[in-house]
């Protein structure tokens, strides 16, 4: 049983479309460059990379000789040694080599890599699909050593102006469909695995010839493309499947590219792990639902929410607007805003305190001059009378609720009575006596608005 590789292992040829070599004459000359690098974001010990080159005149042979083929290591820390014809072994002063951590797609910090070039690979003239046999000798941190073997494939089409052999069709071998970062001179030799958002990819292809045809997000029903092809920069992530029909047979390649900060048009979370504070940066949010969470909330910015709140531990937010009621449950609720404006009903079954600023909960008063008043309250309110020594009386309409208020005290040469008022009561003014003709202010404060 093979162990899969810690390692990734991106292998290209030179030139990129590898044909046979011709029918008679010399044998075509070509290059191989096995880049290693680590996707993990653990660091990967590796002590040696072996490669076993197929060597012979078969179709999935790709060198007629190993003779005369020239290996060198980037960087200089790592030699390679041809143990035999078919078989190169690259290994690092000191014993093994660390490869650090992925940096998840800083461009500024990439993963440290390891290139083997193998040039002067003598092709065989037999076209089709030779599997290189890659093993590399690796360890995670307080793991041991192992050999894990990966395969990768070399397609040899055939030789231009060759006859093509009448033998029954095949679907066309293996091939590799590559995705890689843009560079202002060609594209960079790492393979675009995690990338920042708003990057361009640019696509390559190694395997047989044919009518290509690119499948992606923007491009349902596929597109005909020739490679190296650029894409559309990418705002989240995405999959690219290739159609290759080659002699009426087709075959489907695809690669993913994953962003690291993806634009998503909508995001369905059913857990969240990782940070103890989920923090949620943007200029608004909209909530059309209900939102519901059972743990610490804080927007950084404003919030618009059509829908119910509800929250179960402390929701801290500058600005919070919500047309229908916000709740805060659970033990010792609390809900802390920079700005609070309520519109309809504001109910604390606990303290509710203002720190600092004024607190207004009068609205508007109604001031009449008159000998009485007779009205129905529309909101809860404190009505008050006043008159220069006057007799005054205040009362609720309704007789079961019918209580009076005499000022019977004089204050500054004035007669005062005020009286408590909820909504939808009735209440009276009456000046019993005055020097002002019986008349007297009659002023109701409203508690709240209309």
């Amino acid at each position: 049983m093979t162990t899969a590789p810690l390692l990734t292992h991106t292998l290209t040829t030179r030139p990129s479309r590898l044909s046979a070599s011709p029918p008679t004459g010399e044998l075509a000359l070509a290059d191989l460059s096995l880049l290693i690098s680590n996707p993990r974001p653990e660091p990967v010990r590796c002590s040696s990379i072996a490669i076993f080159l197929p060597v012979g005149t078969r179709g999935a042979d790709l060198a007629e000789s190993g003779v005369g083929i020239v290996a060198t290591a980037r960087p200089h820390t790592w030699s390679v040694v041809a143990v035999q014809e078919d078989v190169l072994i690259a290994v690092v002063q000191n014993g093994s080599a660390e490869f650090p951590p992925s940096e998840h797609g800083r461009e500024d910090q990439p993963t440290a890599s390891l290139t083997l070039n193998l040039t002067g690979i003598k092709v065989n003239r037999s076209e089709g699909t030779a599997p290189v046999r890659v093993i590399e000798t690796s360890s995670l941190p307080g793991q041991p050593e192992a050999e894990r073997v990966v395969e990768l494939d070399v397609f040899k089409n055939r030789y231009p102006g060759r006859a093509r052999r009448t033998t029954a069709r095949r679907t066309p071998g293996t091939a590799n469909l590559s995705a890689r970062l843009r560079t202002a001179t060609a594209p960079d030799p790492r393979p675009a695995t995690l990338v920042p958002s708003s990057t361009p990819i640019v696509l390559d292809w190694q395997g047989p010839e044919g009518e290509h045809t690119l499948y992606s997000t923007p491009h349902p029903d596929g597109i005909p493309v020739t490679f190296p092809h650029e894409t559309f920069p990418l705002e989240r992530d995405e999959t690219f499947v290739v159609r290759t029909t080659t002699g009426g047979v087709d075959r489907y390649d695809s690669v993913t590219v994953t962003v690291s900060t993806p634009t998503l048009d909508r995001l369905r979370a059913d857990a969240v792990t990782g940070a103890p504070v989920p923090t949620l940066d943007a200029a608004s949010v909209t909530c059309n639902g209900t939102l519901t969470t059972t743990g610490p909330v804080r927007a950084e910015k404003g919030g618009t929410v059509t829908g119910t709140v509800t929250v179960h531990t402390p929701l801290t937010t500058p600005a919070l607007e919500s047309a229908e009621p916000v709740t805060a449950a659970g033990p010792g609720p609390r809900l802390t805003a920079g700005s609070l404006e309520v519109t309809g009903l504001l109910q604390s079954d606990d303290t509710l305190e203002a720190r600092q600023g004024v607190v207004r909960i009068l609205g508007e008063p109604t001031v009449r001059y008159t000998q009485g008043v007779q009205e129905t309250a529309r909101t809860d309110g404190l009505l008050i009378a006043s008159g220069r020594e006057a007799n005054l009386r205040l009362s609720l309409r309704a007789p079961k609720d019918a209580k009076a208020y005499d000022s019977g005290d004089r204050y500054d040469g004035h007669g005062t009575a005020a009286l408590p008022v909820h909504r939808g009561d009735g209440y009276v003014g009456e000046t019993v006596s005055s020097p002002d003709g019986n008349k007297a202010h009659y002023i109701f404060h409203p508690i709240g608005n209309e």
